[in-house]
């Protein structure tokens, strides 16, 4: 199963109480830089009038942002490098809990994509079976970064196509683009691309011609360049 948006990305039902089990998460997506401690903390907040029983999964991202992209339960403990703790908890009603994440990577190369879900789960006891609950989990997308991080975003153009290719060892996000003719006339260019690390992205272009340009967004700051 391919994962990819960063908000809802599972709804269970289970045989339980009329209603839903929800929860927020303070952020979606998490940057683990070597510079810094070797964690990062996620906040849970559990809005209902029920205890939140929580869970916690990881998952290695291979290919990230490809169409063959897999995610690998990080089961094996001696290839688990990016760790919750706790891994299991229970949320008081109208209260938050803060879930560590850990990484034991040894600075690589190139920047390691994980994903975590966090998952609502019944409790043991329960005794009402007759109706539907509706549990739904979320998904943060985790970077854990490698030493001197920076992105690196070319381009060529062929005809009425622009190939960006990021050479550099982290992702970035290219968006807000446009394109604009000798005379400052722009249109905007549709759509938005996380760039992986030794990845490509093919545009086509209006018929106009001319400069083309994206914010540049690397988890710290955000940049206009001009291609």
């Amino acid at each position: 199963m391919n994962l990819r948006n960063l908000s809802l990305v599972s709804l269970g039902l289970l045989a339980s109480i009329n209603g839903y089990a929800s929860m927020n998460l303070d952020r979606m997506i998490v940057y683990m830089n070597p510079s810094r401690t070797g964690y990062e903390d996620i906040t849970v907040a559990n809005p209902e009038k029920d205890k939140l029983y929580l869970q916690t999964e990881v998952f290695r991202v291979v290919n990230p942002g490809e169409k063959d992209e897999q995610l690998l339960p990080a089961t094996n403990p001696d290839e688990m490098k990016l760790l919750t703790t706790p891994e299991k908890a229970i949320v008081p009603a109208g209260s938050r809990k803060t879930m560590r994440l850990v990484s034991l990577e040894e600075p690589k190369d190139i920047e390691q994509v994980y994903r975590v879900t966090f998952k609502p789960v019944e409790a043991e006891s329960k005794e009402h079976k007759s109706s539907v609950r509706i549990l739904i989990a979320y998904q943060a997308l985790v970077f854990v970064r490698p030493e001197n991080p920076h992105y690196k975003v070319s381009a060529v153009k062929d005809g009425k196509t622009m190939t960006f290719t990021n050479s550099g060892n982290v992702n970035v996000m290219m968006r807000n683009g446009q394109v604009c003719s000798v005379d400052n006339d722009c249109s905007d260019l549709p759509g938005s691309k996380r760039l992986y690390a030794g990845q490509s992205w093919t545009v086509t272009l209006p018929g106009k011609s001319g400069k083309v340009s994206f914010d540049l967004f690397d988890g710290r700051e955000e940049k206009k360049q001009v291609f």
